[in-house]
């Protein structure tokens, strides 16, 4: 499985105009045939970018086509409820030791989810704010196009 990263799902929706969006596309079309996923975390994050720009409604029908989609799996966190300070320790525990290894909590949460996932892969543009900071593979969408034999 990979985890597809919030900046990779803004270009395709959003940055239409950005100099990287043919490939960005190319990416999203040719990964429909993977394994794939987004964190509740960067869909909230892409949702939160369309909103902030007015368009609410778009955010939430968005939202929730990517909840029914069946080429994109939304992916949690793994979480144990025994109680609610078991839940919150738990959980900020996760982030810390993500954390420690110097990432921001925006992608910390993120790191946290694909790990816990057993994802193999995050394809990001953001390649630096994972590297060395996790076993994952890193690629950036044209990377991932390459390695997975697309090119």
């Amino acid at each position: 499985m990979i985890a597809i990263d919030s900046d990779v799902l803004a270009v395709h929706h959003i940055f239409t105009g950005d100099t990287r969006y043919s490939e960005n596309a190319r990416f999203m079309e040719r990964s429909v045939q993977h394994e794939r996923g987004v964190t509740i975390y960067n869909l909230l994050e892409l949702c939160g970018i369309v909103a902030s720009a007015g368009r609410v409604a778009e955010a939430k029908t968005l939202f929730q086509r990517y909840l029914t989609a069946a080429d994109m799996q939304v992916l949690y966190p793994a979480i144990h409820l025994e109680s609610l300070a078991d839940y919150w320790a738990s959980h900020n525990e996760e982030l810390m030791k993500r954390i420690e290894r110097g990432m921001r909590l925006g992608d910390a949460v993120v790191l946290w989810v694909a790990e816990s996932v057993n994802c193999n892969a995050v394809v990001t543009w953001n390649k630096r704010h994972f590297e060395g900071k996790t076993s994952l593979q890193l690629y950036t969408p044209t990377e991932w196009l390459k390695v997975a034999g697309y090119t």
